[in-house]
């Protein structure tokens, strides 16, 4: 893991913008452990100070996530969006931002989503789509492990269409909603929501834009309706 020696700037900062674009380049696959403070330090010639301060900014920033406990450590992250996120939940926070502001920007964006991704999707996609569909069928009883796969077929969606900006908003936006406004957890509707995915599915399948971008409509219009429900 060979790093470029550091600039006379901030060294944290100089350490994180390494590791982030060895990141960003694939060269540090998604998940992967990095190293401890300790190597980190001894690779980049720094004390664990600057070391901890740069794993404070990647975190921030969604790039590594860290684990405690005797599996823990250092791993990249995926989690681009995080910064956006954090600055609409302080939107939400401060009252400026509402439930039908949110939902209005997914069924614009969306639909040009999907009908993207049925055009784009490669055989991986695809595949990775079928497979998350197939892991719901396996825990149908279980709504909150539901709720989290119909999220992330949403993100996973975007990243077929090949645009990283549409993954990380459509991210944003996903994390934005379940935690401000719809953690209901409903089985039948959870169980439904595999179905109207499958469809979803088979559309981009059959490389169905048109088609795509109705159902996923369809399918926002329905959360929203059960979101507004659950608000009161």
């Amino acid at each position: 893991m060979a790093f470029q020696p550091l600039e006379k700037k901030r060294y944290s900062e100089l350490v994180a913008q390494e590791i982030e674009t060895k990141i960003l380049n694939k060269e540090l696959s998604l998940g992967e452990k990095l190293l401890s403070e300790v190597g980190f330090a001894k690779e980049f010639h720094v004390s664990r100070t600057v070391i901890r301060e740069a794993m404070r900014l990647l975190e921030v920033r969604g790039f590594i996530k860290i684990k405690r406990g005797p599996k823990g450590g250092i791993f990249a992250n995926d989690g681009f969006h995080k910064p956006l996120s954090e600055a609409l939940g302080r939107l939400v926070d401060s009252g400026k931002v509402s439930a039908e502001n949110v939902f209005e920007i997914r069924l614009l964006l969306e639909p040009y989503v999907a009908g993207e991704a049925a055009k784009r999707a490669n055989k991986d996609d695809i595949e990775e789509l079928q497979a998350l569909l197939d892991l719901s069928r396996e825990r149908m009883d279980d709504g909150k492990f539901l709720q989290k796969i119909r999220g992330t077929f949403h993100n996973r969606l975007a990243r077929a269409t090949g645009n990283p900006v549409l993954f990380m908003m459509m991210n944003a936006l996903i994390e934005l909603l379940r935690k401000y406004f719809c953690d209901f957890n409903e089985l039948d509707l959870e169980r439904h929501f595999v179905e109207t995915h499958q469809e979803i599915l088979v559309a981009i399948k059959d490389k169905d834009a048109e088609k795509a971008k109705q159902l996923i409509a369809k399918d926002i219009l329905e959360i929203k309706k059960h979101a507004e429900k659950w608000l009161g």
